[in-house]
This record gives structure tokens, sequence and C-alpha cells, in this order.
């Protein structure tokens, strides 16, 4: 016997949770395939080797409230040694449900020749 909301196994003559206080079922349930996080499709909304534009477009969005991550910034750290002038490539990635919402606050940096044909 096991409960439906919690998974927690139970013996034989028990017929509810005494934690979730539900009524126990013969099979347990089916375990998420990712538990705690959510099923999101993210899109690039910004590629560039500029960190001055990395940096304002974070800025940008960490203002708006818009949730964002950047893939290729953990290479700067690596890169560093090298000298100011190299700068890794990077993605700045936002959901597919604030695309346009990001799109539009990052349209007045005029970034367009750092943006490549992503849509």
């Amino acid at each position: 016997m096991f409960c439906p909301k919690c998974g927690v196994e139970y013996r034989e003559g028990f017929t509810e949770c005494a934690d979730c206080r539900l009524s126990l079922v013969a099979e347990k349930p089916p375990e998420p395939v990712n538990p705690g996080v959510p099923d999101l499709d993210l899109v690039t909304v910004l590629e560039t080797s500029d960190p001055v534009a990395i940096a304002a477009a974070k800025g940008l969005l960490e203002e708006a409230g818009i949730p964002y991550c950047v893939l290729g910034d953990e290479f700067g750290k690596r890169f560093a040694p090298l000298g100011d002038f190299l700068h890794p490539w990077c993605r700045l990635q936002v959901g597919s449900d604030r695309e346009v919402e990001a799109r539009q606050i990052l349209e007045p940096l005029d970034l367009q020749h750092h943006i490549r044909d992503i849509h």
C-alpha cells in the first residue's frame, strides 16, 4: 500500500497515510521525471562575445524580473589569463513564455549585429 501524494509504502492493514491523511492505493505512484524542475522550453534571445552587451542584457532582464541563463559565460573565467582581448561566444536564453517580452526589452540596446538569425 502506498500514499498517492508522498509515495511512502505502508504494510498491509494500514488504510491512510500518517503524514498526508490520504487513503492509500495499491500501486506506487509514478516518480516525476525531473522532480522540482518545470518543463520549460528555452529560446536564445542574444548571441554575442561582447561582455558589455551581455552585462547590459542581463541587467535589463533582471530589472524586468525575467529569469534567464547564459550559456558559455563560464568559459570567460577560463580565458581570463589570456587577456582582455579574448571573449567567448555566449548565448542568453529565456523561457519561451517570456521570449516576446525579453526581445522587446533588449531592442533598445541596438544589438542587431550581435543577434544571429535564431528565429
